[in-house]
């Protein structure tokens, strides 16, 4: 195998299996049971896969939309799609047991692709000339560098993006022990940096010989950093709403189906939610489509 111009992995064409898939997520907030925030995201994905190279799997990111209200903060939007874009086109190695990725294959180019980037987005932006402003822009586009930069820290990103995470699962590997429970880091999005363990039971609820459909349900269990989240619900939602910190709980919950012959997934449909009980809540809801 060799690098392509377009940041993907060549492959062995004559064993080939190319599957793509539309993926809509939306992402609400509310403070007080009442709507905040609300993000949509649509994106169309080609995964290449060749039987030569079991473990081998390309991801390119062929359509990104995303909308956001209030639409004030569209632009700064705009910037985080093209960065996830770029840091989603893999050539990745995954484990032979749990179907996660564990390398990136192509990560030099990623990283040549990101400088270029931030050149160009540094480049845009030079004609600032208020010093704190400048600072900001700098601050905020070098907070990238590390995610990027980083192979450990590009692996953990993408683990933590839902489509990825449905993805490669360990139907990838094996066929078996659907009904195992796992383990999963729910990543907040409410708290910088704080991750929260679930234990994620699942259930065969419908299966033939070709496919199998499993209803996922993941609980908090072992250690919840309750201390780092009510110091952050102090520092950013308790100035506007009052109201004391109360409870935190974050849930998942999935149906998803696997063809265990061709080894992909057909569909899944998520729920994701975390809250600090009766003050502020996240929902996310995911819909992935196999399209060819």
């Amino acid at each position: 195998m060799s690098d392509n111009s377009d940041d993907v992995i060549k492959m062995d064409e004559s064993r080939q299996c190319v599957v793509k898939y539309r993926v809509e997520q939306e992402i609400a907030i509310k403070l007080n049971d009442i709507p905040v925030n609300s993000t949509q995201v649509k994106t169309d994905y080609t995964i290449t896969h060749s039987e030569n190279e079991p473990l081998l799997y390309s991801v390119h990111v062929d359509d990104y939309i995303s909308k956001i209200s209030p639409d004030s903060h569209q632009p700064l939007l705009d910037v985080v799609k093209e960065i996830d874009r770029l840091k989603s086109n893999v050539a990745v190695w995954i484990h032979p047991s749990t179907g996660k990725p564990v390398s990136i294959m192509n990560h030099q180019h990623i990283i040549t692709e990101w400088q270029e980037y931030k050149k160009e987005f540094l480049k845009k932006n030079e004609f600032i000339r208020a010093e704190e402003v400048k600072q900001h822009v700098i601050n905020f586009i070098s907070a990238f560098d590390e995610q990027i930069c980083s192979h450990e820290q590009l692996v953990s990103n993408l683990d933590a993006q839902i489509f990825f995470t449905t993805f490669f699962d360990h139907f990838l590997v094996r066929t078996q022990n659907f009904e195992s429970d796992v383990l999963m880091d729910f990543n907040s999005q409410l708290f910088t940096n704080v991750v929260t363990p679930l234990t994620v039971t699942q259930k065969i609820v419908q299966e033939s010989p070709d496919s199998v459909v499993v209803r996922k349900t993941g609980k908090p269990t072992g250690f919840i950093d309750v201390d780092e989240i009510e110091r952050q619900y102090n520092q950013k939602y308790k100035p506007s709403l009052d109201y004391h910190f109360s409870t935190y709980f974050a849930e998942y919950n999935s149906q998803v189906e696997f063809n265990t012959v061709g080894k992909y997934l057909e569909y899944a449909d998520i729920r994701m939610r975390e809250r600090v009980e009766s003050n502020v809540e996240l929902d996310i809801s995911c819909r992935i489509r196999r399209k060819v």
